[in-house]
């Protein structure tokens, strides 16, 4: 009997750097990506040491075992959309480049990793920060960073709505095809990973045949949901809550529970 009876769903592959912890990084991205019933498979650029109080370390994977990780995959699968986060030096960076090169990437969704928003650690080389802002922003659908990145990509300060459209645009005028500058108004104090859940929400929404602004604005408000349903883990700040449209329909689901998975009783336990 074939066990591809079924229709896969799109295909959505991240590449970015392990969070132990679970709430950002490509653990984040895989659990965005199945929320939006893709199937996720990733490339893993750094390990981290780190929890929701921070960053302690990066140990970056060496640009050959990042090249085998997405040869495979990519010689395995066809992929709907691409996710790059986290890629820590140049090397990565390159390689990334080649990748999309090589293999046509389509709906690729870069969310420019530079520094941990807690713990300020360097999670890209200045290397990799130049060829990121020069090479491969050529080869994006969209580009994805917070106030600091795109500051720190474009030299400029933003302190408005106004300075983030100017700054959306320059990073356009750079290559990329599109360019989403992401404020900080957020309440709560759950948001570990919501950037890269953002980035993967979008790119799980292309996957799905969705126009690039559908995409961004059903990706903005999935992220705005999972924060608002998110809980408490760890002592710092917590990460979303990527699964809550399941969890708000597992009751209803759990009442058919028996039906599927009839629970046989001896007589004398009855």
């Amino acid at each position: 009997m074939s066990n591809h009876s079924h229709p896969a769903p799109p295909i959505v592959l991240t590449i970015a750097g392990f969070d132990p912890c679970c709430g950002a990084g490509t653990a984040a991205d895989l659990k965005t990506i199945a929320a939006h019933n893709c199937y996720g498979i990733a490339a893993i650029t750094a390990l981290t040491v780190q929890s929701t109080q921070g960053v302690k370390s990066v140990h970056v994977t060496p640009s050959a075992a990042l090249r085998a990780q997405i040869e495979a995959l990519l010689e395995d699968s066809t992929v709907a959309a691409v996710k790059i986060g986290m890629l820590g030096n140049r090397a990565n960076a390159a390689v990334v480049a080649e990748m999309i090169e090589r293999f046509s990437l389509p709906n690729v969704v870069l969310d420019p990793v530079i520094k941990s928003s807690v713990g300020d650690v360097e999670l890209m080389d200045s290397a990799g920060v130049k060829y990121l802002r020069d090479e491969l922003l050529k080869r994006v659908a969209l580009a994805t960073p917070n106030v600091p990145e795109a500051e720190f990509l474009l030299g400029i300060e933003i302190r408005d709505v106004a300075a983030m459209e100017a700054a959306a645009r320059l990073l356009v005028e750079r290559g990329a095809r599109a360019a989403l500058v992401e404020g900080e108004r957020v309440r709560g104090e759950n948001t570990h990973g919501s950037g890269c859940t953002l980035s993967s929400a979008i790119a799980a929404q292309l996957a799905q045949g969705k126009h690039l602004h559908e995409a961004v604005l059903l990706a903005k408000v999935y992220v705005q949901k999972a924060m608002e349903r998110a809980y408490p883990i760890g002592k710092g700040p917590g990460p979303l809550n990527h699964f809550f449209r399941a969890q708000a329909e597992s009751a209803t689901r759990g009442v058919h529970a028996e039906e599927l998975h009839p629970v046989q009783v001896p007589p004398s336990e009855r």
